[in-house]
């Protein structure tokens, strides 16, 4: 949208003033009682703003939303996608339909994946809760100590 000379600066304005973007596809239950919001989430980080910066490095968004999930509450489609299956809200097939990358969302969904793919198996989790740990005394600490991100 902007001419070549002024893209630079409008990446950099972008970059520093973008906190987030939530992003919804309206997707068919699968009891077919009205639509349910797929939502990919983008946090504004470190990394998301040096990708945005640097128009090389656009193409690592995905990865940037997709490992950010544990740590920043970020998702993508697919992620999204793949927790409305398995929480039966949505038929797989109708989750074919909207996701990004069909072929690796197939693979997922029947627990295939790389041993390097760990934002997806941060993401799906082992299905157990961890172990709580013991007991320790508690601390006393101000409010400003702790950063909780809530999950959609």
């Amino acid at each position: 949208m902007f001419p070549p000379y002024q893209q630079k600066q409008v990446r950099l304005q972008l970059s520093t003033i973008l906190k987030a973007v939530i992003s919804q596809r309206l997707v068919p239950r699968a009891d077919g009682k009205g639509r349910v919001p797929a939502l990919e989430i983008l946090r504004s980080t470190a990394r998301v703003r040096e990708c945005i910066g640097d128009k090389d490095r656009t193409k690592e968004i995905p990865d940037a939303i997709m490992k950010g999930f544990t740590t920043y509450g970020m998702q993508t489609f697919d992620q999204s996608l793949m927790h409305l299956v398995k929480s039966n809200l949505v038929s797989y097939e109708e989750a074919l339909k909207h996701v990004s990358n069909p072929d690796d969302f197939a693979l997922r969904y029947r627990g295939i994946g790389s041993t390097s793919d760990t934002a997806w198996s941060d993401f799906e989790g082992d299905g157990e809760k961890p172990e709580e740990p013991e007991a320790e005394p508690e601390a006393t600490h101000s409010d400003d100590d702790d950063f909780n991100i809530d999950r959609f």
